[in-house]
């Protein structure tokens, strides 16, 4: 998926192996580059207050960490009340402990619930600092903005660094599934605080 988005070439096509020898240059570029990169990835399914930190102390100490990226928050709890209390300490923690303490940026990921709320809980809201949501716009929205306003949305529903949007406001973006890409694209509204 990144090479497509650093390539510029069709996702499905780097997948299929249909690109032309000039593309192979590119994505061969990309891959020389990518290994230039300092990228950790570490794939903990279920993870806990002492897993999570333990870990990116770990990787922080013995190769650096600059961003912080947690995809996504989930409990491990079955009870609903115990899982929304369990997702806010850890967001919680992960703001605390780990960004703040460390001096590194952070950015976690939430389920959202079909009417656009945080699906696992109100503590992620509580506890986090900004909290930005990307949605589909309506055919009905799309229409209105014009194509060349984008495909999708996004909205700061909960900030403590500053200002957040009313109900109906947001920034435009345009999605390209093909390249995995998200752009901001031209506004529906002129003038927009951010």
């Amino acid at each position: 998926r990144i090479l497509s988005h650093l390539t510029g070439i069709r996702y499905k096509d780097l997948t299929a192996g249909r690109y032309s020898p000039e593309e192979k240059e590119k994505i061969k570029d990309a891959i020389a580059w990518l290994k230039t990169r300092k990228f950790t990835h570490i794939y903990i399914p279920m993870f806990d207050q002492k897993t999570i930190y333990t870990t990116i102390k770990k990787v922080y100490h013995t190769q650096g960490v600059d961003v912080l990226v947690v995809d996504y928050f989930k409990g491990t709890q079955t009870e609903a009340f115990a899982s929304y209390a369990e997702l806010g300490a850890l967001v919680d923690m992960i703001k605390n402990k780990c960004c703040g303490d460390l001096n590194i940026a952070g950015i976690g990921a939430a389920q959202a619930t079909a009417n656009g709320g945080v699906a696992d809980s109100k503590k992620i809201i509580r506890n986090t600092s900004t909290l930005a949501m990307i949605t589909d716009k309506t055919p009905e929205e799309i229409e209105a903005d014009g194509p060349e306003c984008g495909n999708k949305k996004l909205r700061v529903v909960a900030n403590r660094n500053g200002m957040q949007h009313a109900q109906g406001e947001y920034i435009d973006l345009q999605f390209s599934g093909d390249y995995v890409l998200y752009e901001e694209a031209k506004q529906h509204v002129p003038e927009i605080p951010f």
